[in-house]
């Protein structure tokens, strides 16, 4: 790694946390990631050399993991057991979601139908790219749609529920385990472990999926694990958000400044019909609602249960809400728009 490369990263971390420091100072909701990411993105668009190392991003990612899984008690995952119905329906309607949006952004941003499904799916950046160039689609309208998609929940979800006064009634783990070093350390190497396993078979998502689902077996089974102090859990947000922010440069946005409104309205039409479904599904299966509008939210599985646990919402409920989405985009994407739109 090269001085210059070095000195870009650590713009990167700093603007990052001194935004995450002015949105705490101010109060705003989840603010450490939210600052982080809005204050690199606006140095990138400025022409800053700020830039953020995914590989340090996939290690903060399994921070966040781990805080996630203590949500995780026998009690919580016997509810989870019995509510598969509501985590399957509620996974596919956000999916059909994005698939009937489709035919919109292909008509309104003058896109051919692969860009514009693999657009609106809400699924991974760089998966979604792929397998829309591999479909003969455009990779860079996707890869943006899908970085506007994370980014603007991510922004603008926390912010309405703060508004609007959703808030649960759920204890944040962090403040009930203990904070114990070693075990932690213990946890983060099994967690890192799990996850490459789960990013070599092609688990996306893997880094944060693979620290949780070690943390959440143990804490299911009664075992008493270590908590993840504040100041780790802020500095894991930092990361993130620095990373989200990052990929907003003016060569990233330059070449599609046509194509960026329509992207912005699909973005807006999917929160919304997902919010919709969201608030039906807890109608319906007398859910709490904040949950379900996170786990049905088209963002991303650490951002919106991050969201939950500062909000004392129901967050395993919400990581299993998106982790079943991740797992039907991965498996039904491919094959429904062979289906849908092969010809």
């Amino acid at each position: 790694m090269t001085a210059a490369r070095i000195l870009r990263l650590l713009l990167g971390g700093v603007i990052g946390g001194l935004g995450g420091a002015a949105f705490a100072w101010l109060h705003l909701p989840l603010p450490w990631l939210i600052g982080s990411l809005v204050a690199v993105a606006a140095a990138r668009l400025l022409g800053a050399p700020a830039e953020a190392d995914p590989r340090l991003r996939n290690g903060f990612l399994g921070i966040i993991g781990i805080a996630l899984g203590a949500y995780f008690t026998p009690a919580t995952a016997a509810v989870l057991v019995s509510q598969a119905a509501l985590l399957l329906l509620a996974a596919f309607i956000t999916l059909a979601i994005g698939a009937a949006l489709a035919p919109v952004l292909a008509r309104r941003g003058k896109v051919d139908m692969a860009t514009a499904w693999f657009s609106s799916i809400p699924g991974g950046v760089a998966d979604m790219a792929m397998l829309a160039e591999s479909y003969g689609g455009r990779p860079a309208p996707v890869a943006l749609a899908q970085l506007l998609r994370v980014c603007s929940v991510v922004v603008l979800v926390p912010n309405l529920f703060a508004l609007a006064g959703l808030r649960g009634d759920v204890p944040q783990a962090s403040t009930v385990l203990p904070f114990l070093p070693g075990i932690l350390a213990l946890q983060v190497a099994g967690g890192l472990a799990a996850g490459w396993a789960l990013v070599r078979v092609g688990v996306r998502a893997g880094w944060m999926l693979g620290p949780l689902a070690v943390t959440a077996a143990f804490t299911a089974s009664g075992v008493a694990l270590s908590g993840v102090p504040g100041w780790l859990s802020a500095l894991a947000q930092v990361v993130l958000g620095a990373s989200l922010g990052a990929a907003f440069g003016r060569e990233t946005i330059r070449p599609l400044r046509r194509f960026l409104p329509h992207a912005v309205m699909q973005v807006a039409l999917l929160m919304v019909a997902c919010a919709v479904a969201g608030a039906a599904l807890a109608w319906l299966f007398g859910a709490p609602m904040g949950a379900m509008l996170l786990g049905t939210a088209p963002g991303g599985v650490a951002e919106m249960s991050l969201t939950g646990k500062v909000l004392s919402m129901d967050v395993a409920l919400i990581v299993t809400l998106h982790v079943t989405r991740i797992f039907l985009v991965t498996v039904l994407t491919p094959p429904a728009f062979r289906w849908l739109h092969g010809r």
